[in-house]
């Protein structure tokens, strides 16, 4: 699926009339995958840096994202159209864990079910919380409640916490995650269209063009973490980090606690922004500056690229004029068992190239980037597959997303 030229899109349906069908450049793979054995605990600790992708799940419609309860054996994935499947000792069961089809809106290339969180508690209270666009154009962030260990989830234990209206179906956002300090973080885009027309990237009267953070353990129907710089002033109180255009995937260190936030370009450059644990507040910048470039004056004309603003740099920006990449893909930073020898290194990629990359945050800067892609067939990689989201099961081990082929893979040393 091309990406528009004037609207950095993260591309995301491409569905295929019969769902989960692969593209012909990768038809030869079909055969050779072969679905593994039940996932994590699976694997003796094994070292070195080579990577090689290990099918876990196929004919899947759409995935998106992967994760699961800390501990827990299963793996849940999300289908774009609306629906989480669970995967239990290798097998992906055909009944749903929860189906939103009727609720969900996935008609645009970024709408749709697009996140998963289960609550640090969730072996006690059941509890998690998806984040999706919704069929009267809003970024819904929704609450269930299930049997910890059962394979379905009812769902008419919805409960809506946040209803944020949005008419475009691009700029979604679509992460929810829980940080080490029991917090719900969450991820909103700019509003949609170009150019941030809508003028939220600067706005702090708006939830758009930010990460938000939460206690959803308080408060009704949450509570606001007494840290977040707008608790009681200032701007929307849930604010954590602002001046985002595209926050599609971020995430948490659970050793450490620092945020990565892959922030999706116009068409210049790509950003992965970083907040050291600790620090709130920090505004990225869109749209005065995309990437190191100065972009445009906020709306009110009164701030400009010339002028001293609290921005903070991207620890990386990626100029996607030159090298294939046009919609990055926030990952994460390992910390499983598996790959000892990768501890600590962040994993991101990009959707248009296909490509898995690692690099290392020192002083804030990005340091030791690598492309690290294994060859799935002679010059193919996942740039056919489309690499939609990276994810990590309740054992730390990663997994990526192919879009397109309908497939999850799970991240190995040869």
């Amino acid at each position: 699926m091309p990406v528009r030229s004037t609207v950095s899109t993260l591309a995301l349906l491409a569905v295929a009339a019969c769902g989960g069908s692969s593209s012909s450049s990768d038809a030869g793979l079909v055969d050779a995958l072969v679905v593994d054995a039940p996932p994590a605990p699976y694997c003796t600790s094994k070292p070195g840096t080579t990577l090689k992708l290990t099918a876990v799940a196929t004919g899947l419609r759409d995935p998106v994202w992967v994760t699961a309860p800390a501990g827990d054996n299963r793996v849940f994935i999300l289908e774009q159209p609306g629906v989480i499947r669970v995967m239990r000792d290798g097998s992906l069961s055909p009944t749903p864990y929860l189906d939103l089809q009727d609720r969900v809106n996935a008609t645009g290339d970024e709408q749709g079910l697009l996140g998963l969180a289960f609550h640090p508690q969730f072996a006690q209270n059941g509890k998690f919380y998806v984040h999706y666009t919704s069929n009267d154009a809003q970024l819904v962030i929704a609450e269930f409640t299930a049997t910890p260990s059962a394979d379905t989830a009812p769902v008419a234990s919805a409960r809506t916490l946040m209803a944020v209206p949005h008419n475009y179906d691009n700029h979604n956002g679509g992460t929810v995650a829980f940080g080490p300090d029991g917090f719900l973080y969450i991820s909103m885009g700019d509003g949609g269209g170009a150019d941030n027309f809508l003028g939220n990237g600067q706005n702090p009267q708006s939830k758009l063009a930010k990460v938000l953070r939460i206690d959803v353990d308080t408060g009704s129907p949450y509570g606001i973490p007494p840290g977040n710089p707008w608790a009681t002033s200032g701007g929307v109180p849930e604010m954590f980090a602002w001046g985002l255009r595209n926050p599609y995937r971020f995430s948490i260190d659970p050793a450490t606690g620092d945020v990565y936030i892959g922030d999706v370009g116009q068409g210049t450059y790509e950003e992965l922004d970083y907040v050291p644990h600790g620090t709130v507040g920090l505004n990225f910048g869109w749209a005065v500056f995309e990437g190191p470039m100065c972009f445009t004056a906020d709306p009110d004309g009164d701030e400009g690229c010339d002028m001293p603003a609290p921005y903070r740099a991207a620890a990386l920006a990626i100029d996607r004029r030159s090298n294939g990449e046009n919609s990055i893909v926030g990952g994460h930073v390992y910390r499983g068992a598996c790959m000892p020898d990768l501890d600590g290194t962040y994993f991101f990629g990009d959707y248009g190239a296909g490509r898995i990359k690692t690099l290392k945050i020192e002083g804030g800067v990005a340091v030791g980037e690598q492309d690290r892609t294994p060859d799935l067939d002679p010059g193919g990689n996942l740039v056919y597959q489309q690499l939609s989201s990276f994810g990590v099961d309740g054992f730390g081990e990663l997994y990526v997303t192919a879009h397109e082929s309908g497939r999850v893979y799970r991240i190995e040393v040869e």
